[in-house]
């Protein structure tokens, strides 16, 4: 590079030159640097030399776990975020300990670009550096080899290093914002924080954390720690802001923000239990307004926690901060917690009930991670459920405390356990804890196992242990192993000694492992016993294709030990009588004069039932008659359990079908939404049947006598109400009640024809997701480019949630192309909102095949945008593949999955959509007849 060439380039990046010469004056005063010698600083090279015999897993490609014979125990990071070129330039000091002799540090890094280098001991001696290199394979390490063996003993490890700001939505990225202004954000879980600085990216290497961020004036920092000094340097006209020595943490839970944001703040009274402090929730400055729901939950929710879990909050303070491109719902970085902005801004004069309750769920979700998951982690991420499930469980205990209106727990089985029961119950399911190991395994492991089985696995032993046991043995678990890592067996062992108050001679940790260890679950089959009203109970795996080849992998031969409860129409019994894994059977006695037998009280325990037909015809016979004994979750769990049984041919569908009569007398929410889920699977089965129609009229028919009770114009109903009536209205509309359809269509038009003026009526909040998008079904392309025009001016990110969904909904397929070619364009529709417009085009019936043809045709491009390691794109394939149920579809899955055959995070996602597809086509074979001919001896009254 000639001289005016360097004064041009030196000009240009004033201040990456700028931020070296900080980032080594910053290293010089924390080692003295002087005494390196000309080798200690190393630049970056290519080949690796030997190594030691101590570390030959470094050298083999399959394995991703970094040795153990260093670990972190401080990173002094500096970091300096330049939006105006897309970069950023960084320095880290890692202060490591030396476990064991070794010519090898190994570490990660990804998608950085490393400048230079240097390790010195204790006494700011240089230590030699023989050569550095990236590694080529897929495990993205950092490996630096040293001339000589390093005794055991404590270093300091050095790097100058850069990387991209721009094309990411993981890592350390810039977020563009609508007013035309940018922010830089961060989202490491699980395995992408080396994409912002070199580190030990292993939940189990926790370390304290020095951070030093660079920002415009009149920006804000933010970090998971409180911020102790903010210098103005003229010469670069920035700020240099330090934040507090972080507690020990996980990579992944690091955070960084740079933003002209502002916030609010609550105060957090801890009851006692620790220091009181300030929850501030950050907003873009105009969107301030919209962040008052999220802040009182936030704060009744902590208050909620810290008196639950008997652990003071252990940070100064807690920040929450909604970013306008963000991958996930939320991540629970510790002490700044960061959301998408639908999960976290209410405007509550145009928020539904739906989406208040939805961003208090993720809310309540991420601030039970502060202790369950960031105070004590996971060692490996193959226990990922112990942060997942638990969070998923107790975000609805919270909620129910802080919201008992709401009933929480009673959508908890339509939400969580009812669709995780779904996936369960098939071949390409997985355990609980489940072996990973690579970047793609990890993050696919983040899924409705993890979150929802977890869950449901925990509110069932929470059920047989008591709630006042769970909370004991949760305090004293994270008592114990505060700042540490476990294991599920260390949370069990906690728990153990409360379990042992009222099961003497059983052992938790076995009855959990028939539960954690193995995927899958039972279904209980009852039948009458021998002598007088008694019961005998056996259990068999349950799948959804009977008759389904598996290997027997489980040292549990595919048996649970499973608690059972029970309740007749005179009395209910939540004692827990078990079946043991190994046990042929159990016996229940009931009283002489009791007519029917319900077993698993509430659906707490998470496995199905099967009785025998005489049994079934008594309890729809007990439906019919609005007995008081089966509560909201019961009737709900008989409609679940008896559509599952049907479709795995354990019962006729002629009983699932019977079963549904009772819901003429039905008006509660629980059972409406799973009879809705029930209703939307048999349409999905027969819309291209010719019994289609009169499907139609009989779910009109079921539909009717709740319908007559709602009103479209109420307004302030309660939470619980409202959700109600927009359910009911919603299915009325859907399963075309001629005059719910005629409202629907009037609303919709004189607010779409209207927009903009003074004449317009806005819709009532709760209702405008189901007219928007009933009303744009028959929609011409004027109607569609109308409402293009409102989505492109609108505001509101819940508002803009509705108005998508919409946009998808038109059966012609010249505007559904339309909208797919559109969205593509990020000037049109944000990447982190593409793939879920992609699923809900596929989820029209005129879109699914127009989505199939496009993904596949542009799977390079979506695999470039996404990578292969977005378990969201994996995702996709089962959402848009999901109603396909003939042989030519399943040869044209095969056939593009043949074609790009690396699937990344979404290789299970692949396998559950051809058992899906397999199952479908299966289910016309076994079901079809006979479901038609019910149908058409029902639909009349």
């Amino acid at each position: 590079m000639g001289k005016p060439k360097v004064m041009e380039w030196s000009r240009n990046h004033k201040l990456l030159i700028f931020f070296i010469i900080a980032a080594l004056c910053f290293f010089v005063s924390t080692v003295a640097l002087a005494t390196l010698d000309r080798d200690a600083c190393k630049l970056i090279e290519h080949k690796p030399d030997n190594t030691t015999q101590d570390e030959k897993k470094i050298e083999d490609p399959n394995y991703y776990r970094l040795p153990r014979s260093v670990e972190p125990e401080n990173y002094k990071l500096m970091l300096n975020p330049n939006t105006t070129n897309n970069s950023f330039a960084g320095s880290v000091l890692i202060t490591i300990s030396v476990k064991e002799k070794i010519k090898t540090i190994a570490l990660h890094a990804n998608n950085l670009t490393i400048h230079g280098i240097s390790l010195t001991n204790n006494n700011s001696k240089g230590i030699r550096i023989l050569s550095t290199n990236m590694s080529l394979d897929k495990r993205e390490l950092l490996l630096i080899n040293l001339q000589n063996e390093l005794d055991i003993a404590q270093y300091k490890l050095f790097i100058l290093f850069s990387g991209r700001l721009d094309n990411k939505i993981v890592g350390f990225y810039k977020s563009n914002l609508k007013t035309g202004g940018t922010m830089v954000a961060s989202k490491f879980q699980p395995t992408y924080a080396r994409q912002a600085f070199p580190c030990f990216d292993e939940p189990d290497f926790k370390a304290t954390y020095d951070i030093t961020l660079w920002k415009p004036h009149s920006y804000v920092a933010l970090s998971n720690m409180n911020e102790i000094s903010s210098v103005y340097d003229k010469n670069v006209q920035m700020d240099r802001v330090t934040f507090a020595t972080s507690v020990p943490m996980s990579t992944y839970l690091a955070c960084f923000v740079v933003c002209d944001f502002d916030y609010k703040e609550a105060d957090i009274n801890s009851g006692g239990i620790g220091r009181n402090f300030k929850l501030r929730s950050f907003a873009q400055k105009q969107d301030l307004h919209k962040i008052d729901f999220a802040l009182d939950i936030g704060k009744r929710a902590t208050e909620f926690y810290i008196n639950y879990y008997e652990v003071p909050f252990p940070l100064p303070k807690l920040d929450m901060i909604a970013i306008p491109d963000y991958v996930s719902g939320a991540t629970e970085h510790w002490g700044l917690i960061t959301y998408r902005e639908t999960s976290f801004l209410v405007d509550q004069a145009s928020a539904s009930a739906t989406n208040k309750i939805s961003v208090a769920n993720t809310i309540a979700h991420e601030l039970a991670h502060m202790w369950f998951g960031n105070l004590v982690t996971m060692k490996w991420w193959d226990e990922v459920w112990l942060n997942e499930g638990f969070a998923s469980y107790m975000q609805a205990k919270a909620l129910e405390a802080i919201e008992p209106s709401w009933k929480v727990l009673d959508s908890f089985l339509t939400k969580v356990l009812h669709p995780v029961l779904s996936i369960d119950a098939k071949l390409s399911s997985h355990p609980i804890v489940q072996t990973v190991a690579t970047p793609d395994q990890i993050t696919s492991i983040f899924d409705s196992i993890s979150y929802n089985k977890g869950a449901s696995i925990l509110r069932m032993l929470e059920g047989f242990i008591g709630p006042e046991n769970f909370r004991h043995g949760v305090s004293d678990y994270l008592k114990k192993y505060e700042f540490g890592n476990t294991v599920t067996q260390e949370l069990l062992s906690s728990l153990e000694p409360y379990f042992k108050k009222d099961f003497p001679d059983l052992n938790l940790t076995y009855i959990m492992d028939t539960w954690t260890l193995q995927m899958g679950y039972p279904v209980l089959n009852v039948k009458r016993g021998d002598e007088p009203k008694s019961f005998i109970v056996s259990q068999s795996r349950f799948l959804i294709d009977p008759d389904a080849v598996y290997p027997n992998d489980s040292k549990f031969n595919y048996k649970w030990f499973v608690p059972i409860t029970f309740k007749t129409d005179t009395a209910t019994k939540n004692e827990v009588t078990w079946l043991a894994d190994t046990a042929q059977d159990v016996t229940l006695k009931i009283n002489a004069d009791d007519k029917w037998l319900k077993i698993n009280n509430n659906q707490v325990g998470y496995y199905r039932v099967n009785y025998d037909e005489s049994t079934w015809q008594a309890l729809i016979e007990a439906l019919k008659s609005k007995s008081n004994q089966l509560s909201g979750a019961d009737r709900s769990q008989l409609l679940d359990d008896v559509f599952a049984l049907a479709e795995a041919r354990a019962v006729p569908y002629s009983i699932a079908l019977d079963l549904t009569t009772y819901l003429l007398v039905e008006n509660e929410l629980t059972p409406w939404q799973t009879a809705g889920n029930v209703f939307f699977g048999l349409e999905d089965r027969l819309q291209y049947s010719l019994v289609y129609d009169n499907l139609m009229k009989y779910i009109q028919r079921l539909i009717r006598p709740i319908y007559a009770k709602q009103n479209w114009d109420a307004v302030n109903l309660p939470i619980i109400d409202s959700l109600l009536r927009t359910r009911i209205l919603s299915l009325a509309v859907h399963y075309q009640v001629p005059e719910a359809v005629e409202k629907a269509k009037s609303m919709f038009y004189q607010w779409l024809n209207t927009h903009g003026t003074p004449e317009n009526a806005p819709i009532h909040q709760d209702l405008r997701e189901m007219i928007y998008y009933n009303g744009m079904k028959s929609a011409s392309m004027a109607d569609w480019d109308k409402l293009w025009a409102i989505y492109k001016k609108e505001e509101d990110v819940q508002e803009l949630l509705k108005l998508r969904k919409a946009l998808a909904a038109p059966r012609d397929t010249t505007i559904l192309r339309k909208f797919l070619l559109m969205a593509w364009d990020e000037a049109n529709i944000r990447s982190q909102d593409y793939l879920t417009v992609v699923v809900q085009i596929s989820a029209n019936p005129s879109g699914a095949a127009l989505v199939w043809d496009d993904v596949r045709a542009r799977w390079p491009q979506l695999v470039q945008r996404f990578t292969l390691n977005s378990r969201y794109l994996g995702n996709i394939i089962p959402a848009i593949t999901a109603s396909f149920n003939t042989d030519l579809k399943l040869k044209e899955m095969e056939s593009f999955f043949g074609l790009y055959p690396e699937a990344g995070a979404g290789e299970t996602g692949r396998r559950r959509a051809l058992e899906n597809c397999k199952n479908n086509i299966r289910w016309s074979t076994y079901h079809l007849k006979q479901v038609t001919t019910w149908i058409n001896a029902n639909y009349q009254s």
